[in-house]
């Protein structure tokens, strides 16, 4: 199972790629991290929210952090590296708590040869970034007439309380993100709260 533990593999796929039980790759998984020799990442996407953390503090004071940050992030060889002031000012538009996708399309990182999948990977790694994650409550009744079809299958499942974020609700119901997104981003009768990880 080792040689198909890559950083974007999950479980399921490193099961059905080493032939094992899932409850043995989750097993295995639990235990390099229980040793930490392993760490697991929520999936990066363009519609996850992250903001910087205080830890950012802890790279500018680590020449060595920055070198590896920089090794880490860049996309190819044959160009010249990004400099440490670059990776630091893309971290800093975090702060103000706009999606992924927005960032990346008004930085373009990718023209400064830095990898922007491994920027996020390296920020959660180390703690400077933090994902803010979104959790659906219904308001109102719970009246049919006051959703849509589609919502009504959230109601039933117990899952619009507050307490549930879109990844657990994707997980619970199982279906994809996009669909939790449509369905409920734009419904007038559900609000959303989000919360940082922890």
């Amino acid at each position: 199972m080792v040689k198909f533990y890559i950083s974007h593999n999950c479980f399921r796929l490193l099961a059905d790629l080493s032939l094992l039980d899932i409850m043995l790759v989750k097993k295995c998984i639990q235990s390099l991290i229980y040793y930490n020799l392993a760490f697991v990442v929520s999936p990066i996407r363009y519609s996850n929210t992250y903001y910087v953390t205080s830890a950012i503090q802890s790279i500018m004071q680590s020449t060595a952090l920055q070198e590896e940050c920089i090794d880490y992030v860049k996309m190819d060889d044959r160009y010249p590296c990004p400099s440490w002031e670059v990776i630091f000012n893309l971290y800093e538009t975090f702060q103000s708590g706009i999606k992924l996708k927005q960032v990346f399309l008004y930085e373009k990182p990718f023209l400064r040869n830095i990898n922007e999948r491994r920027l996020v990977e390296f920020g959660l790694l180390k703690g400077i970034l933090k994902r803010l994650h979104r959790y659906p409550i219904a308001c109102g009744s719970a009246d049919e007439d006051d959703f849509l079809p589609e919502v009504l299958e959230y109601i039933q499942h117990g899952v619009l309380d507050g307490q549930h974020s879109y990844d657990d609700i994707c997980v619970k119901l199982g279906c994809k993100l996009d669909k939790v997104e449509n369905d409920l981003d734009f419904c007038k009768n559900i609000t959303i709260v989000q919360k940082l990880d922890v």
